[in-house]
């Protein structure tokens, strides 16, 4: 059997497995990560903090809740001066409508994102914990300062050349996002015991974000794609199975064929050493009907003698030449 016989199946069976493996690696890190910040500890932010930290080794996983204050100078707002914060990011969109199958669809694409921070901590009682290198931050609940969209003012030249190209510019959205100063929030990650000073670090272990929800909240949302991702990496492994099993039923079918093949290639030499050993003056009845020689061979299903052993080996398509009948075994003929 062909190579190219087996194609689809591989490919199915290797995209399929792949893909099983690589949900599953998901589900496992997920629930890895919700397990570790299942047992990691809420502490509070008191004069105890230091102590506690000391006896764990000087690092421990915690959650810490505490209002954010900056280290030295905050970031003010460009909109609101008021407003000031320690983690600033100014994101400014294109907005659109694009033709896609015949159909004007909305849509916007980021033209520009800045982000800026400066050092700041959670604050509570008077202690401090300090957020050490911000940018690492997985997640940050941000809150909008400003948010404006100004339309665009299209000529109808820009609306006829939009229309030839499948694009046209609806507007710019500008939208500026503050971690305001004074905001309670939870700190998640690895407390640092350094110079008597209590620092909040990145961790493999579990998420380096800033939230305003609960741990419980983040623990939920971290765990509600799980069922989803294991239901499709189970269906994914199906999949590979059934590829599997379909690899695995032609290989044994071309692994029965070719054992009837050799029994049936020593039948024909059986019935071939026979016929020379036979008298070469044959009556017609007896010869086969493609060479001449003796007929020394039953053809199965249909039971018609009439080629001898090499015509029936050399048979292409392999079917009887008197009926057209697909051969499915070929006998040997012994003449008394």
């Amino acid at each position: 059997m062909p190579w190219k016989d087996y194609i689809t199946d591989v490919i199915g069976l290797s995209v399929s497995a792949g893909l099983s493996y690589t949900l599953y690696t998901f589900v496992r890190a997920g629930k890895e990560v919700a397990d570790h910040l299942k047992i990691t500890p809420e502490v509070t932010i008191d004069t105890d903090l230091i102590s506690l930290v000391s006896e764990n080794g000087g690092s421990m996983l915690a959650c810490v809740q505490g209002m954010v204050q900056a280290t030295d100078g905050s970031i003010k707002s460009l909109a609101r001066p008021e407003v000031t914060g320690v983690l600033w990011r100014h994101t400014i969109r294109e907005h659109l409508v694009a033709q896609v199958m015949g159909i004007w669809m909305n849509d916007k694409r980021t033209i520009d994102s800045t982000l800026n921070t400066v050092p700041f901590m959670l604050m509570q009682n008077g202690i401090g914990v300090q957020i050490a290198d911000p940018g690492k931050l997985d997640g940050v609940d941000l809150s909008v300062v400003s948010d404006k969209f100004d339309a665009a003012s299209n000529s109808l030249t820009d609306h006829l050349w939009g229309w030839m190209k499948g694009v046209r510019i609806t507007g710019t959205q500008q939208t500026e996002e503050m971690l305001v100063e004074g905001t309670r929030m939870l700190g998640i990650g690895k407390l640092v015991l350094r110079s008597k000073s209590i620092y909040l670090e990145y961790t493999k272990n579990i998420p380096y974000i800033m939230t305003t929800r609960d741990k419980k909240t983040v623990i939920e949302d971290i765990e509600a794609p799980i069922p989803f991702l294991r239901f499709f990496s189970l269906l994914a492994a199906v999949g590979a199975a059934v590829c599997t099993y379909r690899i695995a039923k032609r290989w044994y079918k071309k692994w029965r064929k070719d054992i009837k093949r050799r029994a049936e290639e020593r039948v024909l030499e059986e019935a071939r050493a026979r016929r020379e050993a036979q008298n070469n003056d044959l009556p017609e009845s007896l010869m086969c009907v493609i060479c001449c020689d003796l007929r020394d061979v039953l053809l199965m299903p249909c039971k018609h003698v009439c080629v001898c052993s090499d015509c029936a080996l050399k048979l292409s398509p392999r079917v009887c030449p008197v009926c057209r009948t697909e051969i499915e075994t070929i006998q040997p003929v012994f003449y008394s």
